[in-house]
């Protein structure tokens, strides 16, 4: 069994003690965790299996869908997918999800979408025909899994056929406006299907995604169509980023991320995580530690750690930074 089952299970339990107004049974007098139960999730975590999480997609994978796409339902699909991408969204937000009704994130709506052009609002009915011409689109996620509401993110155009936030969520509401009987409060994952307003489901996505990676060349990825899911769009958007040079506190605010979680995304496994990371490493070949002068003496030297660098070495009054012998450069001096 894994440890995180049992360590829901045992959460349920301490809920319904909170409930009935009893103190939480898994702590110690002094609010830690019993140190025999903590023994035990040890246990079942060192027993666990191993884990095989959801891999992110590349970007060229949502293209090849885009560029694939034949019916009303694969047209919608692929609108969303890209338009989930650029916003790292939860597969929660915009698909029909099982078991909605238990989450805390609310699925976005056509008034969540708002377009801007020099400034200004486009019209989503009255302007539809400029969305797409849009500079910038912005989500106004009104409640998330991390508690924040009314947080708006935005995203700008890009100048890709397909891959473009603007583009895709231009696409998004006009197809959607254009149902009979759609309203402002009509979700994004509306698609019609026999003459009636239906929704786009996660279970459609996935498989929509495992054909595409199957079809693209599982080996050429290096990804199996069984380590993709709708996650597999929010970890591509976080690795996107972060291999864009996206800095960090960025690719926080654009997913919603209210800590480094996201982190766990970044799998460094991927052939570019790494790339240009070994020329950084010879920068700076030559570095020498700052002397201190110790409290209470002035004629002992010791040397600081390894914060406090003098960085390169001495050449008359400056630092010369020396380049790699092989690299054909010379060297330079401050």
């Amino acid at each position: 069994m894994a440890s995180s089952t049992i360590k829901s299970t045992i959460n349920n339990v301490v809920a319904t003690f909170r409930r009935d107004g009893r103190p939480n049974p898994t702590r110690d007098t002094d609010g830690q965790l019993a140190w025999i139960l903590a023994r035990q999730y040890r246990a079942y975590k060192n027993n666990d299996p191993k884990e095989v999480p959801e891999k992110a997609l590349p970007s060229c994978i949502f293209s090849y869908i885009a560029f694939n796409q034949t019916t009303e339902q694969t047209k919608a699909i692929s609108q969303l997918i890209i338009g989930a991408f650029f916003f790292a969204c939860r597969s929660c937000e915009y698909l029909k999800v099982p078991k909605a009704h238990d989450k805390r994130t609310k699925l976005l709506t056509l008034k969540n979408i708002a377009f801007f052009k020099d400034g200004k609002t486009l019209h989503q009915i009255l302007q539809s025909e400029l969305l797409h011409t849009a500079n910038s689109v912005s989500i106004t996620f009104e409640t998330q899994k991390n508690e924040r509401k009314f947080d708006t993110v935005t995203q700008w155009r890009t100048e890709h056929a397909v891959l473009c936030p603007v583009k895709q969520w231009a696409a998004i509401i006009t197809r959607i406006s254009s149902y009979n009987g759609s309203t402002d409060d009509t979700p994004v994952s509306a698609v019609w299907r026999h003459n009636t307003i239906d929704h786009i489901t996660s279970s459609q996505v996935i498989t929509t995604l495992r054909d595409a990676v199957k079809a693209y060349g599982e080996d050429d990825l290096r990804i199996y169509h069984h380590e993709v899911s709708t996650h597999s769009i929010r970890f591509g958007a976080a690795m996107a980023m972060y291999l864009g040079g996206v800095p960090v506190f960025a690719i926080m605010m654009i997913g919603r991320w209210s800590s480094d979680a996201f982190m766990k995304y970044i799998r460094k496994q991927i052939e570019q995580f790494t790339f240009d990371v070994s020329a950084r490493m010879l920068t700076m070949q030559h570095f020498r530690h700052v002397p201190n002068q110790p409290s209470g003496s002035s004629s002992t030297t010791e040397y600081g750690g390894s914060a406090s660098l003098m960085i390169g070495h001495e050449s008359g009054g400056g630092i010369t930074r020396t380049a790699d012998p092989g690299s054909g450069k010379g060297t330079t001096t401050y």
